[in-house]
């Protein structure tokens, strides 16, 4: 158990950390996160911390065992399946994402950036059809996917056909 001194210091170098990640200055922010005691080590800020600032930096393979960490011991929250499957993206396969979000969509069918990245990735497989179901079914859920599907890259193959989708405020 924490006492409250040590929960304090335990939020002050979260936020130091956060405030170098903020700058750009990862190796800082991960020294500052280091520099805690090591009882520390599997606190869930912490790991969501380290994570973010792994990501950012593009640290993919350094990331990946933290993000896989989140998602086993705290697999009732989405975010962390969707990070997992982001990072598994880049730190080893577009297929491997995809099986992770899949097996998510069963779980949690009602959360909308599931279903967008699904479709994202079945776009960058150049499967049209199955992106485009995603993708209507991210819209339906949450109508701001609509206007993020207007940059993104993955995307570009369906540039037409997301255009063609009437915005919310065109209806």
């Amino acid at each position: 158990m924490l006492t409250e001194r040590d929960q304090i210091l335990f939020k002050k170098a979260l936020t130091y950390a956060n405030g170098y990640r903020e700058l750009g200055m990862f190796d800082d922010a991960l020294t500052e996160l280091k520099n805690l005691d090591t009882r520390y080590e599997n606190e869930k800020e912490l790991l969501q911390m380290q994570l973010a600032i792994l990501m950012e930096a593009r640290r993919w393979k350094k990331a990946l065992p933290i993000a896989n960490l989140l998602a086993a011991n705290h697999s009732s929250d989405p975010g962390n399946l969707v990070n997992l499957a982001y990072v598994t993206r880049r730190a080893n396969s577009l297929e491997g994402a995809r099986i992770i979000l899949e097996n998510a969509a069963k779980r949690f069918p009602k959360e909308a950036i599931i279903q967008y990245n699904l479709g994202c990735y079945a776009c960058c497989n150049d499967d049209l059809d199955t992106a485009k179901k995603h993708l209507l079914v991210a819209f339906s859920l949450d109508k701001n996917y609509l206007d993020m599907s207007d940059t993104d890259d993955d995307l570009e193959p369906l540039r037409d056909w997301l255009n063609s989708i009437p915005k919310p405020d065109e209806t």
